[in-house]
């Protein structure tokens, strides 16, 4: 079985290398976008001063600003060894990579301590005319980590996670963009993977999506989410650097919650279904606004098909470990309509017999209470002198495979329900050697 971490390794390095030629040739500049979509090609010199990133006379999809004529600047981290030991710079410039003076920031501290536990703290500085904002006196050490924000309006703009040196200090360059909550003010779209991995008992579905802000504004979404399918149950967030991510609200949706800054932004999320190791299963999966690129990927055997509405036939190819993968995908085109939904479906999916899941079980269950009628069949005094030491064999032969049981669960390579049906008939073996030895 691929773990988690390697299939999702697998997918964008098959989606990466897809997204350069779909972003720069997939795209038909005869044709409008889809309602509501951003430009998926590079910007181009523009002709017109008050259109910059666009060609003379072209107009972009309804509802959108103009594109942005540069890549935006880049926040960045990194060791100054002009600084005293203990010392964070901040730098807080703007889109255009000027300062910002006057500008609260806050230094989250945090200690990983296992004998004390971990405790968290903050200080905190305002920038002076030249968009600077020191902090001294800082503990050393990788129990330590700081992070620096700055909050403006619902939008939260962070440095990623650092540690000071005893060899100096960091200097820490932080951009803050203007901020809307309104999708249509936004140069934003997504490319993603979608992941299903069949298992005994559920299906393992994973949605991993990169969110491209190519404008010059962070946004912050207001009211997006989308349904999971009926049934869905185990979800999970994926974790990130930043506080862009994925929930599920008491409602059973899934929200998009964050700031998503000019630049790219990592968001996941898995969850599971009941396999009810039918042959041919489908499944509709909701997808985030503006995704103009997807893979969809299962794991399967040989004999398993993958199909997905309004996507290419699938493809095989082998996993890192060299299990099979089935791979198909797509990029919008100027013309095509918006993915809202995905409907895809497995066919040929292996259905074991019901006994199989019980075999161990019950081949431990017999041995068991073999062990113990052959007490029965001994004389008085060879099965006293014998009682103690077969039941204490039988009871161990049940004890061990439950212990091992409890090991496959908790490394996840059985479902809840064959664990469930298993324990109970190896509980109720258990509880039979105790009644015959009471009787």
């Amino acid at each position: 079985m691929i773990s988690k971490p390697r299939l999702v390794s697998v997918a964008f390095l098959i989606l990466l290398a897809a997204s350069h030629e779909a972003l720069a040739d997939g795209v038909d500049p005869a044709q409008p976008l889809p309602p509501g979509h951003p430009s998926v090609t590079a910007p181009t010199a523009s002709a017109d001063p008050e259109q910059p990133g666009t060609q003379a006379g072209e107009p972009l999809p309804a509802g959108h600003p103009a594109m942005p004529p540069r890549e935006p600047p880049q926040d960045r981290a990194t060791p100054a060894g002009d600084l005293r030991p203990g010392t964070i710079e901040v730098h807080i410039h703007d889109g255009s990579d000027n300062p910002i003076a006057g500008a609260p920031v806050r230094l989250g501290i945090m200690k990983q301590d296992v004998a004390e536990g971990d405790s968290r703290s903050e200080r905190t500085a305002t920038t002076d005319v030249r968009g600077v904002a020191v902090f001294e006196g800082l503990a050393i050490g990788t129990a330590y980590s700081y992070r620096v924000t700055v909050q403006r309006d619902p939008a939260a703009f962070a440095s990623e996670p650092l540690r000071l040196s005893e060899t100096g200090g960091e200097r820490v360059l932080l951009h803050v963009y203007p901020v809307t909550r309104d999708l249509r003010e936004a140069l934003v779209g997504a490319r993603g993977v979608l992941f299903i991995q069949p298992r005994e008992d559920v299906f393992q579905v994973e949605e991993s999506f990169q969110i491209l802000n190519i404008g010059t504004n962070a946004w912050v979404p207001a009211d997006v989410h989308f349904q999971l399918p009926d049934g869905a149950k185990a979800f999970r967030a994926g974790e990130g650097m930043t506080d862009a991510r994925f929930e599920r609200s008491p409602s059973g949706n899934v929200e998009l919650h964050g700031t998503f800054s000019p630049g790219q932004h990592d968001v996941s999320f898995q969850f599971q279904l009941d396999n009810r190791h039918d042959r041919r299963r489908s499944f509709r999966l909701a997808l985030p606004p503006h995704v103009a690129e997807l893979r969809v990927v299962s794991e399967g055997g040989r004999d398993l098909v993958l199909t997905a509405d309004g996507f290419p036939e699938s493809e095989p190819m082998r996993g890192q470990d060299g299990s099979r993968l089935l791979v198909t995908g797509r990029h919008l085109v100027r013309g095509d309509a918006p993915l809202e939904v995905i409907d895809v479906t497995l066919d040929n999916l292996p259905v074991p017999s019901s006994g199989r899941w019980y075999a161990v079980a019950t081949a431990v269950c017999f041995a068991a209470l073999g062990l113990w009628k052959a007490l029965g069949r001994r004389g008085s005094g060879e099965r006293a002198r014998g009682q103690a030491e077969d039941r204490r064999g039988a009871e161990k032969l049940v004890l061990d495979e439950l212990v091992a049981l409890e090991k496959l669960r908790r490394d996840d390579a059985v479902g809840p329900r064959t664990y469930q049906e298993t324990r109970s008939t190896l509980l109720g073996a258990l509880a039979r050697l105790h009644a015959a030895d009471s009787s």
